[in-house]
């Protein structure tokens, strides 16, 4: 179903059906929402952001000194992530995702993981135990396991990651 492959020029690429690479273009709009407005989201940007401190003064005036510059941070990788969408053949079923890129391709599929466990209510590993058959149905669900699947191959493509038992016939 996906694979993905480390190319001559040190480019991954991501290949498989264009359904599954289309559905990543809903990511950054959903993590500018989530990043733009933190108050709507507390556990989420908790999760995108957390804590550096226990003391409530000293975290404030942390975020007033770099709050600007992490939510920058954290736009350009979104931007990046949909630059690399837009110049890609995801119609064709392949999307190249350039070296210099890689690290903040594979944080921002982190980020929106986050995201979803967030608005899963996800806390441990047993979560799906938990679901009903109906909720395993959900988009959030089926959009985990998709972005899930596309970090571990592409993690797996780097040849640094190799012992996680992953079967893309039965868990993509």
């Amino acid at each position: 179903m996906l694979y993905a492959s480390r190319e001559e020029d040190g480019s991954y690429r991501l290949a498989g059906p264009p359904q599954f690479l289309r559905a990543l273009w809903g990511i950054p709009t959903t993590l500018r929402t989530v990043l733009k407005n933190p108050e709507d989201h507390p556990e989420v940007s908790q999760r995108l952001i957390p804590l550096t401190y226990n003391d409530a003064e000293k975290e404030k005036e942390l975020l007033r000194l770099t709050g600007e510059a992490m939510l920058e941070r954290q736009l350009a990788k979104v931007a990046m992530f949909e630059r690399i969408l837009a110049s890609s053949e995801e119609g064709m079923g392949a999307i190249r995702i350039a070296e210099k890129d890689f690290d903040a391709f594979i944080a921002i599929l982190t980020d929106i993981r986050l995201v979803m466990a967030s608005f899963l209510n996800i806390e441990d590993e047993e979560w799906e135990d938990n679901l009903t058959e109906e909720q395993l149905m959900e988009p959030w669900v089926a959009m985990l396991h998709l972005t899930s699947g596309i970090q571990q191959i592409l993690l797996e493509a780097t040849g640094m990651v190799s012992d996680l038992d992953i079967d893309p016939e039965v868990d993509l």
